[in-house]
Order: structure tokens, then sequence, then C-alpha cells
């Protein structure tokens, strides 16, 4: 499934942020996590920093949903966008 994370993060009020862009707040948590796959999240990290959209397989993509689940770094809020970013693109929307 290809994965395109290049969406700002809304607020409660339902308004993009448009200086916190979704891939590059997960780029961030994946390249200083200290645990995890070094080479993949490494890889994963650069192509979201970039902006860029990458293939994953089911197995790539169930480690990535449970990274963002588990992400310390990361709020309720940038969970629940990050997850439903997630879902929509291995809904192939």
């Amino acid at each position: 499934m290809k994965i395109n994370l290049n969406h700002p993060l809304m607020g409660l009020d339902g308004v993009p942020s448009p200086d916190q862009v979704q891939g590059k707040i997960l780029a961030a948590c994946l390249a200083n996590s200290p645990t995890g796959d070094p080479l993949k999240f490494w890889g994963w990290a650069l192509k979201l920093h970039k902006g860029e959209e990458f293939e994953i397989d089911e197995a790539d993509y169930e480690v990535l949903q449970k990274f963002v689940k588990d992400c310390p770094a990361l709020t309720i809020a940038g969970k629940a966008q990050l997850l439903q970013s997630l879902t929509k693109c291995k809904n192939g929307s």
C-alpha cells in the first residue's frame, strides 16, 4: 500500500496547522526512537520528512501502526490523526 502523510494536523477547532505536517512529525518520532528496526525506521523517516509517498506491505503497516499507537512523544491528537491517515492509506482513499 502507498503511504502519504502530507497532511496538516488539525486543531480541535478543525483548523489545519500549516506548520505541522503529519509526515514530518512522524519522521521525527521514527528518527529519534531508541527502539525498532533502525534501517527501516530511518528510511521511512527520510521519505516522510521529504514528503515522499512510499510503499509498504501489510506487515510493515502493522509495525507502523503499532509504532504510532505506542510512541510516547506523540499526543493523543497526533496519534488519532496519524492513525486515521494510515487507515485511509490502507483503504486506498
